[in-house]
């Protein structure tokens, strides 16, 4: 392994810890957790492999059918009941660190609880990566290993904890 192999296993494990520490939303009471944050960064994982991105900056409107393909490929085994919009992954991934909003300009809103296209069309000029991470998804290899990741820790255990409909219905019944 020479020193650049070693300096991207440091960055594969460096943003692997911080993807398992996502933030995620549930979907209503069930439990089960959504997987909006994981594909777009599968979206933006397959993107650059496929050559669509060629620079670290993604633009809202090239990422939303590409995230669309991967969110409906997943979304049975995540048992997502309804797909979520590109517009909440896209702007709340900011809050993990690793994603950033380059916004067209400085007098922008930057704190917003529910963003929409239409905001993000008026407002964001891209979104980017850390360069570090940028620069080892130039690797194939560590681009196999962190979509893998991706799927492993954060789609397919997205139902784990979660309680099915009819635990679900009980305990509001119960409640009552």
């Amino acid at each position: 392994m020479n020193y650049k192999e070693k300096d991207y296993e440091f960055v594969y494990r460096q943003y692997t810890g911080i993807i398992t520490k996502m933030r995620v939303g549930r979907i209503g009471r069930t439990g089960i957790k959504k997987i909006a944050k994981a594909a777009l960064l599968l979206a933006v994982i397959i993107g650059i492999g496929n050559g669509i991105f060629k620079n670290n900056r993604f633009e809202y409107e090239k990422l939303d059918e590409l995230n669309k393909a991967v969110f409906k490929k997943y979304e049975s085994t995540a048992r997502q009941t309804e797909h979520t919009p590109l517009y909440y992954p896209f702007y709340h991934l900011t809050s993990d660190t690793i994603w950033h909003l380059s916004f067209l300009s400085h007098n922008s809103t930057r704190k917003l609880s529910t963003p929409s296209s239409a905001w993000i069309c008026n407002n964001v000029e891209y979104a980017y990566l850390d360069p570090t991470l940028w620069s080892m998804l130039q690797q194939s290899e560590y681009r196999r290993r962190l979509a893998e990741f991706i799927i492993e820790e954060k789609i397919k255990t997205a139902t784990v904890g979660s309680r099915n409909l009819l635990r679900t219905f009980l305990a509001w019944l119960v409640a009552i």
